[in-house]
């Protein structure tokens, strides 16, 4: 991978960004996505990356994800920011609002101080502004007044402080108080683009790798309890699932890469087990870029540990039916944008065995009411 802490040419990130001819070098942006803290998978990717030699010239985080992804662009080393997640704990990122919570109960801003995960990011980081970074870095927040999205980094968005960017990017709704900039509220990028795809493909690059952590069904039950809270967080986590769902119809294509650790079983502020979930990261990493069609060819020709060669491509996704489950209620005709399922009978008929053109957004698997459908190769 290049070498991250090389000087960056003069001008803002997104100039030198687009400076770049169409015969130049291939860009390629990284986005990693929100998910709490199953987000610590974006270490397990930087260090697959790392492994491959696959360089990346921006870098794209939403909550979670710009967290990771701005350590990055600053210039750390993914072992200093893999030590950063290993000193994770708890209690630094969630304080209780005690004062403010027993003065106006449900009327208070958050449940947690927002002012100590700010501390943290500052304590991460070597510099504290966009222009100081050593490769053009966004990460995008909710404006609580108009209900868009903005992206930090971008012209006229450039001169907030990293760490404020940063915190507003991860700031969900109820957990921590909205960050107030120039009149204006700002939260969790990921309640509206919780993988950004639509503003990646704005930046014109010749490669997209994407890391998506909302994928969960198809894996295992989520963690679900019946209790105001977590009936909240699951509420908020479908919307963003069947949000992602959409971008990826729309957006994937065949210089989009997508990799999806299998991390969804864990809760979204679970902070146990943070070494395995970088293992899972960099496991499924490692898997996707050596198979991919869009990056196969970009791994370094010198044998890798721990890499088996040659790899299964996997340029398409298996799709199987159970008939004794399916009940022919035309969920997956309707859902499926690549029309891969005919229900037009008693029960559905798979039209693709072998699906090129599918997203891997588990759209099918998800909405399918007997879990009939059953997806592979992915």
């Amino acid at each position: 991978m290049t070498d991250i802490r090389s000087e960056p040419a003069d001008g803002a990130p997104n100039a030198r960004l687009l400076s770049e001819s169409d015969g130049g070098p291939r860009r390629t942006v990284l986005i990693l996505g929100g998910g709490g803290m199953r987000g610590m998978a974006h270490v397990g990717v930087l260090r697959a990356l790392k492994t491959l030699g696959i360089r990346y010239d921006v870098v794209i985080g939403t909550s979670i994800g710009s967290l990771i992804g701005v350590a990055a662009a600053a210039g750390l080393s993914v072992e200093e920011i893999e030590e950063h997640v290993a000193n994770f704990q708890k209690e630094d990122y969630f304080r209780l609002n005690f004062v403010k919570l027993l003065m106006k109960g449900a009327r208070a801003p958050s449940m947690y101080q927002g002012d100590r995960f700010r501390e943290r990011v500052r304590e991460t980081l070597p510099v504290d502004s966009f222009g100081e970074l050593r490769m053009p870095f966004f990460c995008n927040a909710v404006r609580l007044e108009t209900g868009g999205s903005v992206f930090f980094g971008t012209p006229g968005f450039e001169d907030v402080a990293l760490t404020d960017a940063v915190y507003a990017s991860c700031a969900l709704p109820g957990v921590f108080e909205p960050l107030e900039h120039d009149g204006f509220n700002y939260m969790d990028g990921g309640i509206v683009d919780a993988v950004p795809l639509r503003f990646a493909k704005t930046l014109q690059p010749d490669l997209i790798i994407a890391v998506d952590l909302t994928v969960k069904a198809t894996f295992k039950t989520p963690n679900y309890k019946r209790r105001v809270l977590s009936t909240l967080y699951r509420s908020f986590e479908i919307v963003e699932e069947v949000l992602v769902e959409h971008s990826l119809h729309m957006q994937v294509d065949y210089k989009t890469v997508l990799i999806q650790p299998k991390v969804g079983h864990l809760a979204r502020l679970d902070f146990d087990g943070l070494p395995e979930v970088v293992r899972r990261g960099e496991e499924e990493a490692l898997r996707v870029l050596t198979s991919h069609a869009a990056t196969r060819d970009l791994v370094g020709e010198e044998i890798i540990d721990g890499l088996c060669c040659p790899v299964n491509p996997r340029d398409y996704v298996s799709v199987r039916v159970d008939p004794a489950r399916c009940i022919g209620c035309g969920m997956c005709e309707m859902i499926c944008e690549t029309d891969a399922f005919w229900a037009r009978g008693e029960k559905a008929t798979v039209r693709k065995l072998s699906n090129y053109e599918c997203t891997r957004d588990h759209a099918c698997a998800r909405n399918c009411p007997t879990d009939a459908i059953s997806l592979g190769n992915l």
